[in-house]
C-alpha cells in the first residue's frame, strides 16, 4: 500500500499541472472491517477424546479505491488483508505488503456500444450464498475472498436486464499452452414483471482445458460443464417465497498420463425453496418465521459420479457450523470420509426452519433460532461402515444481532451439530460427540 501510494504521488509530480489535477478525479475510499472471534470443538472429527478445540479471532480489511479515469470510464481497486489472527504478534511492513492482496482491479465503461455497461479486469461476481456461482468475500471461518478475471457486460431496461460474463477462472503464464486453464462463460436474464414478482434464467459454461495432455493427434479431452437454471421470487406484504432449479449438462473427462477417461455426461440437478412471513406485533415488536428446503442429485455405486449436481462456484452454506466450516475454510467440517459439509447441494437433502424476534423495547436487537437437518441423497460417497444410513445430523443455532447503526453491527451466537446415524455407525472406535460453536462478529462498513 505504501509503495502504491508513493508511486501514484511520484507520477502526479511528473505530469503537467492540468493532467495531474485529474489523475484521481472524484477519488473515494470505502470498505469494511470485520472481526470474527470463534470458539469451536469437535468440528473436524466429532471426537472429544481427540483434542481439536479452536479458539481464534481474525480480522479482514477490505479497502476500495474508486475514481474516474474519464467522464464515462471508472476504476476500482480492492485491497484485502485477512491473514492475521489475534495473539500472533505485530507485523512489519514487509509482512503487511506480502499479505495485502489485490482482489479487484477493474475499469467500468458506461454504455459501450450505446447500451452495455462494461466491466473489465479482476472482479467479484454473483451474490453471497448463491447455489451456482459466487466470487467475493465469504462469511466463513478464515474469512476467505475469491475473485475472477474477465469481462462483464450489463444491459438494463425498465423491466428486463441481461448480464453476460466471459472470464478465466484459472489461466497460464504468458505464452504458455492453455492446458489446465479453466474458462467460464455465462448469460443471466433477469426480469421484474411486477413490483412483487421477479425472476431470472441463467446458463453458465465452464471448460477445463485438457488438450495436449493425452498423447495422439486431434484428441479432445476438455471437461465441459453446463449449468442452466431458473429463479423466481414472490413477495406480498411481509411474506416472501423464493425458488430455484438448476440442471447440469456437458461431458466429464479426466486426464491421466498417456490418455484421458470419458466418465460420462453431466446430468445432475438441484432445487431450493425458501419462504417466510414477517409479522408486526405492534407494541411487542416484530416476529419473522421462515423455512427452507434444498435437494441435489447424487451418484450411486452403479452410476458415474457425474450424476451428482455440480456447481460452477457454489456458496450455499446453511447453518452456523455446517456452513461456516464448509470446504475452502481453515478447518473443514466433520470427517467420515473426506469433508462432511459442502458449499453446494451436491448429493444433499437439507431442510431448515427458524424464528427471528425483534422486541419493541430493543429495536436494534434481533434474536434468531434455527434448526437444520442434513442428509445425503445417495450413500455411495459414504464409507461401507455407514451401512446405508443417509442421516448426517441436526444443527441448532441461537444468534443475536445488535444493529448499532446502519454501518456498524455486532453478532454473537452459539450452535451445536448433533451427528446422525450415518456418522455414528461410521466411527470405528471411540464415542461420537456433538460439535459446538460460539462466535462473536463485529462488522464496520465505511
Amino acid at each position: 500500500m505504501k509503495k502504491l501510494l508513493g508511486s501514484t504521488l511520484a507520477l502526479a509530480m511528473f505530469l503537467p499541472a492540468g493532467a495531474s489535477a485529474e489523475l484521481l478525479k472524484n477519488f473515494k475510499v470505502s470498505g469494511s472491517l470485520e472481526v470474527d472471534a470463534v470458539s469451536a470443538n469437535n468440528i473436524t472429527d466429532f471426537r472429544t477424546d481427540k483434542y481439536d478445540n479452536i479458539g481464534t479471532a481474525q480480522t479482514r480489511l477490505l479497502l476500495n479505491a474508486d475514481w474516474d479515469l474519464l467522464d464515462d470510464v471508472h476504476a476500482r481497486v480492492t485491497l484485502n488483508k485477512n491473514n492475521r489472527t489475534y495473539g500472533t504478534g505485530s507485523e512489519n511492513l514487509n509482512t503487511v505488503q506480502s499479505n495485502l492482496l489485490v482482489d479487484q482491479s477493474y475499469v467500468k465503461i458506461d454504455k459501450l456500444f450505446g447500451g452495455l455497461d462494461t466491466t473489465l479486469g479482476r472482479q467479484f461476481y454473483g451474490e453471497a450464498g448463491d447455489l451456482v456461482i459466487y466470487y467475493g468475500p465469504k462469511n466463513t471461518y478464515g474469512l476467505q475472498v475469491t475473485s475472477i478475471d474477465g469481462a462483464r457486460f450489463d444491459w438494463n431496461g425498465e423491466k428486463v436486464g441481461v448480464t453476460a460474463l466471459v472470464a478465466k477462472q484459472t489461466g497460464g503464464a504468458l505464452g504458455a499452452a492453455d492446458t489446465a486453464n479453466v474458462n467460464l462463460n455465462g448469460l443471466d436474464l433477469h426480469v421484474k414483471a411486477m413490483e412483487h414478482i421477479s425472476g431470472a434464467a441463467y446458463v453458465y459454461e465452464r471448460t477445463i482445458v485438457n488438450n495436449g495432455v493425452p498423447t495422439g493427434t486431434g484428441v479432445i479431452a476438455n471437461d465441459i460443464l453446463w449449468v442452466a437454471g431458473l429463479k423466481a421470487t414472490l413477495t406480498a406484504g411481509g411474506a416472501w417465497l423464493k425458488g430455484e432449479f438448476a440442471k447440469n449438462f456437458g461431458q466429464m473427462r479426466s486426464v491421466a498420463a498417456g490418455g484421458y477417461t470419458f466418465t460420462g455426461n453431466y446430468t445432475g440437478w438441484a432445487a431450493k425453496l425458501n419462504g417466510g412471513l414477517k409479522v408486526d406485533l405492534g407494541s411487542l415488536g416484530a416476529l419473522t418465521g421462515w423455512g427452507e428446503g434444498g435437494i441435489g442429485s447424487g451418484g450411486n455405486a452403479t452410476n458415474s459420479p457425474n450424476r451428482a449436481f455440480a456447481a460452477i462456484a457454489g456458496d450455499y452454506r446453511p447453518g452456523g457450523i455446517y456452513g461456516r466450516f464448509a470446504p475452502g475454510t481453515a478447518a473443514p467440517m466433520g470427517n467420515i470420509t473426506g469433508t462432511l459439509a459442502t458449499n453446494t447441494l451436491s448429493n444433499r437433502a437439507i431442510f431448515g426452519a427458524g424464528l427471528k424476534v425483534t422486541p419493541a423495547v430493543l429495536t436494534k436487537l434481533t434474536a434468531g433460532f434455527s434448526w437444520w437437518n442434513y442428509r445425503v441423497q445417495d450413500t455411495a460417497s459414504l464409507p461401507a461402515a455407514a451401512k446405508g444410513n443417509k442421516f448426517l445430523g441436526n444443527e441448532y443455532d441461537l444468534d443475536l444481532t445488535w444493529a448499532h447503526s446502519e454501518n456498524v453491527s455486532v453478532s454473537a451466537g452459539v450452535g451445536t451439530f448433533q451427528p446422525g446415524r450415518a456418522i455414528i455407525v461410521s466411527q470405528a472406535t471411540g464415542a461420537v460427540n456433538p460439535a459446538t460453536l460460539a462466535y462473536t462478529d463485529f462488522s464496520i462498513k465505511f
